[in-house]
């Protein structure tokens, strides 16, 4: 009788792979939340003098701090909803169109844009001396520009949730699209329908609820990728409140040595934050997803 031996990886390919991976993209993220740790706590770095918690004090007493959380926080929940709505009609009304023609060509327009375009690009657009705002002016809508609405630039984050939404809305709707193919359920929807179900009813309790679990991952990791963006709110956003990228490169680059530990501790606090969440999210026992359907 063969005793099979159950292997670590599947080949020696896979084997170098994992391990490059490890030492280029993880070990160095590992090595740089270490340095932010020791520095904040005064062990290493310019305004080293000793261990001491004074650093974490007075960074986790800032209003600042926590108003940045919250704020990037709303910033990434607005967004992703709003990208969840647009890109289930679109996917779901538009679904022939968007396949074939100028509409499936204009769909894939705005994921070749950078952020750092797109932020340009909501700029010109919506700030109070925009293309919008003169088009307005000529129709004689508003008196004069400064009465055009604060959209850039202004306290609820309008351009950013904007701008990022611009960028996210056609790769899930386009996501959307696959995998409803892939879960067949246009024939899921097709025996509904022959049960008495109405076509409401099909979206609320077959189609919408499949996509959202199937893209519950990929949802959950853009969030997180709108709140560390920093071009669009750099440009879109005000000075107070920022989101936490920006307070962070703010505070690094202060003429100030004192708040670079600050800088730091905001970043780890942060990161605690999205580790401990992606934990609890991915962790339940009331979540599962099948990534392989």
């Amino acid at each position: 009788m063969r005793i099979s031996e159950q292997k670590l990886f599947n080949n020696k390919a896979e084997g170098i792979g994992i391990l490059l991976f490890l030492v280029l993209a993880v070990l160095p993220l590992v090595l740089g939340i270490i340095y932010a740790l020791l520095y904040s706590l005064g062990v290493i770095g310019l305004v080293s003098d000793g261990f001491t918690f004074a650093y974490w004090q007075r960074a986790l007493s800032d209003a600042e701090f926590w108003l940045s959380i919250g704020y990037t926080f709303y910033i990434a929940l607005a967004t992703i909803g709003l990208t969840i709505i647009l890109s289930l009609f679109l996917s779901l009304y538009f679904r022939k169109e968007l396949r074939h023609g100028l509409p499936g060509f204009a769909i894939y327009v705005p994921l070749a844009f950078p952020a750092i375009v797109v932020a340009f690009l909501f700029f010109q657009l919506l700030s109070q001396s925009g293309l919008f705002a003169r088009i307005a002016f000529q129709l004689r809508l508003i008196a004069d520009s400064s009465v055009f609405p604060e959209l850039v630039n202004d306290p609820f984050g309008i351009g950013i949730i904007g701008a990022h939404t611009f960028m996210a809305t056609p790769f899930f709707t386009l996501y959307f699209m696959n995998l409803y193919r892939q879960a067949n359920l246009k024939e899921f929807r097709q025996v509904a329908e022959s049960l008495g179900a109405s076509a409401f009813e099909q979206l609320r309790r077959i189609v919408v609820p499949v996509l959202l679990k199937r893209a519950f991952p990929t949802l959950t990791l853009y969030t997180i990728f709108v709140m560390g963006s920093y071009e669009i709110p750099l440009i879109l956003g005000r000075q107070t409140p920022q989101m936490m990228s920006v307070l962070v490169i703010r505070k690094l680059r202060r003429f100030s040595l004192s708040t670079i530990p600050e800088a730091y501790i905001t970043a780890i606090v942060f990161i605690a934050i999205i580790i401990a969440l992606l934990t609890v999210l991915f962790k339940s026992k009331n979540f599962s997803y099948d990534l392989d359907r």
